[in-house]
């Protein structure tokens, strides 16, 4: 029975996947966007798909950019009634060429993934990693820290452990929930600019085992450098009429550059 139902979920997840790869992703909407399949109509939101033979009608006021498997983006402000085939012919001109591209195929992976119940089996490839932000061997300019990790299921209690690399000191917290803040005026921080993080649902966990995720603190200037190797990207950003915070947002999820 359970070698079956895990070769349900494989085919499921491949029968996703492969329906996918012809569809295209909703990345943002505007106003009132709708969608029409099989003679329903409902509006369409970030993470949705289109697939082939649907039909779109975008109101007045109304835009929408949507994305495809290869990283090509479309876009759309111009009130009136799209088929699927039309929405190719609204391609949107990139500044950043490969970064951007390369930016929306792991967009659309990870709208996928969120679309789908394969986010139920991620978990086990993830070796019971917890941790989610800030993502591994980020870079972050604030003087407010904020860690974020999964849940696991009937379990109420976690135990977030900060290392400071150069003086080898670690912090420990409990949380009953999914995310601690803390800030550049606690003493952990008083040195270095490298840390490792990890979270476990064990009080008292061998630490040496434990799998960390690393960041390192940085100042203003060496935050303002490194966003400039994304300012083709931001660029592209800003011409589908996201705002800086989003844009912001985007670039810390995606590459690790977090403010």
């Amino acid at each position: 029975m359970g070698k079956s139902f895990i070769k349900l979920i494989i085919i499921l997840s491949c029968n996703t996947l492969v329906l996918a790869q012809d569809s295209l992703c909703v990345f943002k909407t505007k106003g009132i966007v709708l969608i029409e399949s099989i003679n329903i109509k409902k509006s369409l939101i970030k993470g949705d798909f289109i697939k082939p033979k649907s039909n779109l009608s975008v109101l007045p006021n109304s835009e929408i950019s949507v994305i495809d498997a290869n990283g090509h983006i479309y876009f759309i402000n111009k009130a009136g009634d799209y088929s699927f085939n039309e929405l190719y012919k609204y391609e949107k001109t990139k500044q950043g060429s490969n970064l951007t591209s390369d930016y929306f195929k792991y967009i659309w992976s990870e709208l996928l993934d969120k679309g789908s119940n394969k986010a139920i089996i991620a978990g086990v490839y993830r070796g019971g990693i917890l941790m989610k932000f800030p993502r591994d061997s980020s870079k972050i300019y604030n003087s407010k820290i904020t860690l974020k990790w999964d849940l696991v299921e009937n379990e109420k209690l976690y135990y977030v452990f900060l290392k400071n690399i150069a003086t080898n000191e670690i912090l420990k917290i409990e949380s009953n929930g999914s995310r601690v803040s803390l800030y550049k005026n606690q003493h952990i921080f008083s040195e270095g600019t490298q840390f490792d993080w990890a979270v476990s649902t064990s009080e008292f966990p061998n630490v040496k085992n434990l799998y960390f995720f690393n960041f390192t603190l940085i100042d203003k200037n060496t935050y303002a450098d490194l966003k400039l190797n994304y300012k083709n990207l931001i660029k592209d950003l800003e011409n589908l009429g996201l705002s800086e915070t989003e844009i912001e947002t985007s670039i810390c999820n995606t590459y690790g550059l977090c403010k």
